[in-house]
């Protein structure tokens, strides 16, 4: 399996199945604002749409090619 790479600006979870991505993403968003995301797992998408209507974060950019999506996901203001 592939290594998780995080830091606190970009989350390479490719290889990680759900919700590893998300849990990633949602401490990564703690220590900054702006998160950017990559993950290949299928049910990244629906996931990270229910984390954004959850926790009002917003994404601000989002770019799917073939399995691998990337986007960069804002914190909520407040």
């Amino acid at each position: 399996m592939k290594a998780l790479k995080v830091s606190a600006r970009l989350i390479d979870a490719r290889g990680r199945p759900c919700p590893w991505p998300i849990v990633e993403l949602a401490k990564a968003l703690k220590a900054a604002p702006e998160v950017e995301l990559w993950a290949d797992d299928p049910a990244a998408r629906a996931d990270l749409d229910s984390f954004c209507e959850a926790t009002k974060a917003t994404v601000l950019s989002l770019h799917v090619e073939g399995a691998l999506l990337q986007a960069v996901v804002r914190r909520a203001a407040g």
